[in-house]
């Protein structure tokens, strides 16, 4: 029930927002915001993973920007120490030594890399891209089998990447949704870390184990 109001909630925030930036475009960094909001409320990762999470975030960018800014468009997006690389290389080479580079720090559980080999993306696809980021975070939110609490949308040059913990019905769920927001997604890419339905009933309750167990 609090699940379902706080849902609801984040939802009304999203449409409230979306007719006051309407006028102003800036919704999408705004709906970017909201979403972090809605992780952090409800967050299926635990605390010391969310802080590494941020921290490979923040060194990887660096480490890789530093390096190939030149050479490469590229964007990072870490979830529970899964490392997604997106954007596009010059060469095949650069790409491997930009996976090469990123897969020498440490904590990363797992690296994918979506790269492409072509000239940096325009101005036009990037702001469609953010768009259409906007349009499927609207859908996922109003979806009360998604727990987007827990998940993170990328969108590159159309495509849509799902990262997240979720059980099996839940990520066919989220990719059925979003495969429906728009023509205009191109592939519908899931990297979810699967959970069975006991561990979500564990991860979605700790405070009240907790609770549970120092009355004892």
């Amino acid at each position: 029930m609090k699940i379902n109001w706080l849902r609801n909630k984040l939802l009304l925030s999203v449409l409230s927002g979306f007719l006051v930036l309407s006028l102003s475009g800036c919704f999408a960094l705004v709906v970017g915001g909201m979403a972090e909001t809605a992780l952090v409320l409800a967050d299926r990762r635990p605390i010391s993973v969310v802080t590494i999470d941020r921290g490979l975030q923040l060194e990887i960018e660096s480490t890789l920007t530093n390096r190939f800014s030149e050479t490469a468009h590229l964007s990072v997006n870490v979830f529970n120490q899964k490392v997604l690389l997106t954007g596009e290389a010059s060469t095949q080479s650069i790409k491997d030594q930009i996976q090469s580079t990123a897969a020498k720090v440490k904590n990363i559980r797992t690296l994918v890399n979506e790269m492409q080999v072509a000239p940096p993306s325009s101005v036009g696809s990037r702001l469609s891209d953010s768009s259409l980021f906007t349009l499927v975070k609207a859908k996922l939110l109003a979806t009360s089998d998604v727990p987007l609490n827990s998940m993170k949308i990328v969108v590159e040059a159309g495509s849509v990447y799902l990262m997240g913990i979720t059980t099996e019905l839940e990520s066919k769920a989220a990719a059925t949704v979003t495969s429906k927001s728009s023509d205009s997604i191109k592939q519908v890419v899931k990297l979810f870390d699967i959970i069975t339905e006991e561990e979500k009933q564990k991860l979605n309750k700790p405070s009240g184990n907790e609770k549970s167990q120092s009355s004892k």
